[in-house]
């Protein structure tokens, strides 16, 4: 056997990432999309696959260098419609005989994208969700001026840019001939959108309040002919009303939501809601859930984060809605009867349901999972409450079979009366009685968390020979809403505490040398990062990363920042201080500890500037500090970054703790 070797920042590009599972409608095979890394050409592809239920090998359904993704079956098992973006920049969407053979182009849109792929039940028509977006030729737009006129309050997104003049709407196209209808106008967004069993009415959410922009969390469920016509209104209340699902009778619809008025959308848990198609009042069916039914466990290795489903199964007379629940360091599933109750675990194991697919028997699910020790596979799930999962794939089996990697150790750290949820990975090769450099990961959010999924930073920091320490404190979700909104407004309090703890208590531990401590983190773990070294001296270097730094020009910069008022109870020029006081840039002049700044510079999340300031207030002081701004990238450059981009970003933290460490 050969000798095992360290695991290497460049070894990502050696995996191959499972998304998009879909069942077959006899449940007999899986199909789903497997990116890989072109390393040559700086950039991700994707190609579609099936795999036998029962297991056996995957087989390879689409070739080429392009993004094949989003497969849906049609209702005969016939054909998958995918969106690829072969023969042309943009999306399109294509069909492809089930069996294999040549893909053909469905649609012929002008530019935008295409998403959310949804067959109708008499396998007619694939019902999607577009936005136009026309392309310039280059050269008459060298001949004109070039600028943006701005009139909306939220007018770009970050990884998507700014916005054009179209929105999100819903469409047809007819199969097999292409012909495309658009059913939904407007100047506002709709998505999420399910046929109804006779194929007759679309349900769909939508924030179509005069004045959106002003309150971005809302959102309200709709009802439109699918031949077209005037959407019908099912909610008003002021929160969210999305993923709507029918019941198998049409008579009601499913959704998931909340009553979080503005400003509440932390505070208000996300529950399951029951409404009459016809129109009516709303029924909570889970009045007691505390957890968010969304997966907010993050990783560098696979996508998934922030997805949620509400997926109809079971016979008639005992229907039941599965969801995910983002609890404890794991995205699990659970279900519900269709008419309120208990939750019943389907898939209750310490791992990260990334993405999940409901068979048409409604007896078993398809679904990407990640466990602590890989990056994730696609699985066969019984949806009979006996939480069997079998596993149908191994892709990266080689990859991770030659590497020495530590197992991460599962520990909770105390804080007066609060517990923080945490796990120590040592370096491999640890040996007793040796003192090693500590690093401290503090994660992004901070209404996420760290988890049962494989973290490719973490592990290529221990193979340097640190002892790495990544938790959960309090601001974090998985522990309750409690728990989750208790430093709203007041980042940089408990929050703090809960770090410190921590690190005091890793620094008492026998195996880590407490002179020889750093600490870093991105975007909320950035603030985090650079708010420790402005009021501790514990940790002798860090590495901030696409920091909230200043949250008063946070505001008026972040692509979500003119929401976020709420929390300090007023507007930047009604309440300076309070911003100025939970804004670590400001308290440069305290920093002593050399610090790295690791920005992207189309971060519209965390905009350039926050990390400009805080670069120029401390090398204006004669500090050990230096900023790497990476071309061309987005706030999600750690983990869907161009390869070349990510694998230098590794690098560079690298090469800073082994130089002030």
């Amino acid at each position: 056997m050969p000798r095992k070797r360290r695991i290497r920042a460049e070894d990502f590009r050696e995996w191959r990432l499972a998304s998009d599972p879909a069942p077959s409608p006899d449940g007999s095979c899986f199909v789903f999309a497997l990116q890989r890394t072109n390393a040559a050409e700086n950039r991700y592809e994707s190609n579609l696959y099936r795999v036998p239920a029962r297991g056996g090998p995957a087989r390879r359904l689409t070739h080429g260098v392009h993004k094949d993704t989003q497969p849906a079956w049609s209702p005969d098992g016939q054909w998958i419609a995918f969106v690829s973006n072969r023969e042309k920049e943009t999306p399109q969407l294509w069909l492809l005989p089930a069996d294999g053979g040549e893909a053909r182009r469905l649609t012929n849109l002008a530019g935008g994208g295409v998403r959310d792929v949804r067959w109708a039940p008499d396998g007619k028509r694939v019902l999607f969700a577009h936005r136009p977006q026309p392309k310039e030729d280059p050269e008459a737009r060298k001949k004109r001026a070039t600028f943006k006129h701005i009139t909306r309050l939220r007018y770009r997104l970050d990884g998507d840019g700014y916005f054009p003049a179209e929105r999100w709407h819903l469409w047809t196209a007819r199969v097999p001939g292409g012909t495309v209808k658009q059913l939904t106008f407007g100047d506002f967004d709709d998505g999420h959108a399910a046929w109804s069993p006779d194929g007759r009415r679309i349900a769909f959410s939508s924030n179509r309040l005069p004045d959106a922009d002003w309150h971005p969390t809302n959102s309200d469920l709709f009802v439109i002919p699918s031949a077209g016509g005037r959407p019908r209104q099912l909610t008003s209340h002021r929160g969210q009303a999305s993923h709507p699902a029918w019941s198998r009778d049409g008579k009601r619809l499913f959704y998931l939501g909340s009553y979080a008025g503005d400003g509440e959308w932390n505070k208000k848990p996300i529950h399951v809601f029951s409404i009459p198609a016809a129109g009516g009042k709303e029924v909570n069916l889970t009045p007691k859930l505390d957890y968010w039914p969304v997966n907010g466990v993050l990783s560098d290795s696979l996508g998934g984060t922030f997805g949620a489903v509400l997926l109809p199964f079971g016979e008639s007379g005992a229907e039941r809605l599965l969801i995910m629940l983002n609890e404890r360091g794991g995205c699990r599933l659970h279900s519900l009867p269709q008419a309120g109750g208990a939750l019943r675990p389907e898939f209750a194991e310490d791992a990260n349901v990334a993405a999940v697919a409901v068979a048409r028997d409604g007896r078993s699910a398809a679904a990407v999972i990640a466990r602590i020790e890989d990056c994730g596979d696609v699985y066969r799930l019984a949806l009979d409450g006996s939480g069997g999962a079998r596993r149908l794939t191994h892709f990266n089996r080689a990859v991770f079979g030659r590497l020495e990697l530590s197992a991460p150790e599962e520990t909770w750290f105390p804080n007066g009366r609060t517990r923080v949820h945490g796990w120590i990975l040592r370096p491999p090769g640890y040996r007793p009685g040796r003192r090693y450099p500590m690093l401290l990961q503090v994660h992004g959010g901070p209404m996420a968390q760290y988890g049962y999924t494989f973290f490719h930073e973490m592990h290529v920091l221990a193979a340097q020979g640190y002892v790495v320490v990544y938790t959960n404190p309090r601001g974090s979700d998985g522990y309750g809403t409690r728990f989750r909104c208790g430093i709203d407004g007041r980042w940089g309090t408990d929050d703090f505490s809960d770090v410190m703890a921590v690190a005091r208590a890793m620094a008492r531990k026998p195996y880590v040398d407490s002179k020889r401590m750093g600490i870093l983190g991105g975007s909320y773990g950035g603030f985090m990062t650079t708010w420790v070294l402005g009021h501790s001296t514990l940790f002798k270097a860090g590495v901030t990363m696409r920091q909230a730094g200043n949250r008063y020009s946070f505001f008026g910069t972040s692509d979500i920042g003119s929401s976020w008022h709420h929390d300090f109870g007023g507007y930047p020029w009604e309440k300076p201080l309070k911003f100025l006081r939970r804004s670590p840039n400001f308290y440069a002049g305290r920093i002593q500890a050399p610090l790295l700044i690791v920005h992207s510079e189309q971060d519209y999340r965390c905009p350039l500037s926050q990390a400009e300031e805080l670069y120029v207030s401390l090398k204006a002081q004669h500090k050990t500090v230096e900023l790497v701004q990476f071309e061309g990238e987005s706030h999600g450059l750690s983990r869907g970054g161009k390869p070349q981009n990510r694998l230098e970003r590794l690098r560079r933290i690298v090469d800073w703790f082994e130089r002030y460490l």
